[in-house]
């Protein structure tokens, strides 16, 4: 940090890590955090007017045929106006968060890999940030959990035509073995200055003070913030839900399934009758919780990164 700039922290996700619930307590506390030079910017404003700008320049670059365009020059007008809209001082903290920054929940569930096309994604929107990028903090997911909800999160949104099968979701997680060590690698290379911040999200209900309070950094007291007025989460759907909605696809099309889906789960909400979802067998989701373990203990120990335990 240098006292000339502001001290920027990134929070990058992922998705299905608890997120939302960080992202509504910064929010719920941004205006006393500001009186403590502490930026928070709220996530759907760092969407709209940042990542998806720098992921709109990335998919040209990927020969994908966007309607709209966001050529270099007016990608680096962009930024520097979000920059210059927060208004922090030198030295002051800006807290960006975007469980978007590698890309989304689609691309993973599509290629069976974390993020398919982050090679692109992630150096374009840590370039344009006119900062050094002190911190870097994220969670990880065990594999077989976070294919099962970014799963759910890609038929809640998908259109009719883009569905994908179950099977063909499995086949291609299980011949691409996923890695956090990969996309971590790509999380130091492009903010060569920053430190790491890495939990488990199976560790976060423990963790979750400890999480905050180091985004918001050392002037904030994490015991004093107050909670978001009520809880949006939505809720995870049950294993029956997702079957149903994957057998209503198969038989009428995707287009009419999907029109159904809040119905469907409301029919068989998750709980003791419901159990969640869960499309790995025995035997598979032990070889991707031994992954996991793997590379979560590899992660932990590089020089750059502080992973929080229990």
């Amino acid at each position: 940090m240098t006292s000339d700039t502001p001290y920027v922290v990134v929070h990058g996700g992922v998705h299905k890590t608890a997120t939302s619930h960080i992202q509504s307590i910064l929010q719920r506390n941004a205006g006393r955090m500001r009186k403590s030079g502490v930026h928070y910017v709220h996530h759907r404003d760092t969407r709209k007017e940042y990542t998806f700008p720098t992921q709109l320049n990335g998919y040209e670059k990927l020969g994908l045929d966007y309607k709209t365009k966001m050529p270099d020059d007016l990608l680096a007008q962009k930024a520097r106006d979000f920059f210059d809209g927060i208004g922090a001082g030198p030295g002051a903290r800006i807290v960006l968060s975007d469980e978007n920054m590698p890309g989304h929940s689609g691309h993973c569930v599509r290629s069976g890999q974390l993020y398919n096309r982050r090679d692109v994604l992630i150096p374009i929107f840590a370039q344009h940030i006119p900062y050094p990028v002190t911190e870097v903090h994220l969670a990880i997911r065990n594999y077989a959990d976070f294919f099962a909800s970014t799963f759910i999160e890609f038929l809640r949104s998908a259109k009719g035509e883009n569905v994908i099968p179950e099977a063909q979701m499995k086949r291609a997680v299980l011949s691409n073995l996923p890695s956090w060590s990969g996309f971590i690698d790509v999380i130091e290379t492009c903010f060569p200055q920053a430190h790491l911040t890495i939990w488990r999200h199976e560790d976060f209900r423990d963790l979750s003070n400890v999480v905050i309070g180091n985004l918001c950094g050392p002037d904030i007291d994490v015991d004093a913030l107050v909670s978001p007025k009520r809880q949006r989460g939505r809720p995870s759907a049950s294993h029956r839900a997702v079957q149903e909605l994957l057998i209503e696809i198969e038989r009428s099309g995707g287009e009419a399934a999907l029109a159904r889906r809040v119905e469907i789960q409301d029919a068989y909400p998750r709980g003791p009758d419901y159990p969640g979802y869960d499309p790995w067998s025995a035997s598979e989701r032990a070889h991707l919780t031994r992954l996991y373990d793997r590379d979560t203990a590899e992660i932990g120990a590089r020089d750059r990164v502080t992973l929080l335990s229990v």
